[in-house]
């Protein structure tokens, strides 16, 4: 019994001093007085921008209306949900919502992409699309999503992963690929 109080006192104060040393050790005072930006009738700081226009263009690599075309929605009917290392949107198939999704790692490959597909035990089928080596990866979804990878400049993908069942997503994938991989041509 004391052993445990002893192990329970521990970890109390254990847990003391870690809030102890989040507290006080990542905490500064800096002088100023906080504005919103461009309150203060000066330029806007947006050297990241005119320095990397391109940043986030990798998301208009196919536009909304192509996105929604190749998935069998209504232009009016999609929306990006989410814009950074991965690019997301969802839209309104008359069969039910589908969720796409695009990356593109620069220092990724083809390879990773497989041995992650093979640790989560998805289906892979090796395909070159346009040329190019591609894996189209079907996970064990009871919607049937369907994801392919292509070695391109590091690897570029696209999921579709339908809401309901009953849609073609592998087909879907692939044509984004296709058109993906026009682009760059």
């Amino acid at each position: 019994m004391s052993v445990r109080r002893g192990r329970r006192g521990l970890a109390v104060m254990v847990a003391a001093l870690a809030v102890f040393a989040g507290l006080t050790g990542c905490t500064r005072t800096v002088e100023g007085v906080a504005a919103k930006e461009g309150s203060s009738g000066g330029p806007s700081n947006n050297k990241s921008e005119k320095q990397y226009p391109n940043l986030l263009k990798e998301c208009d690599v196919l536009t909304q209306d192509i996105l929604a075309k190749t998935v069998g929605a209504d232009p009016l009917d999609i929306q990006s949900t989410f814009v950074g290392a991965v690019c997301r949107w969802q839209a309104a198939n008359p069969a039910g919502l589908i969720d796409i999704t695009r990356f593109w790692y620069e220092q990724g490959s083809l390879d990773n992409e497989r041995k992650v597909a093979q640790q989560l035990q998805y289906g892979i089928e090796s395909r070159r699309i346009n040329g190019v080596d591609s894996i189209i990866m079907k996970p064990n979804s009871p919607n049937g999503a369907c994801g392919v990878a292509s070695d391109a400049a590091g690897v570029v993908g696209w999921w579709v992963n339908p809401q309901a069942p009953g849609i073609d997503a592998c087909s879907m994938a692939v044509k984004l690929m296709e058109l993906t991989l026009n682009t760059n041509s």
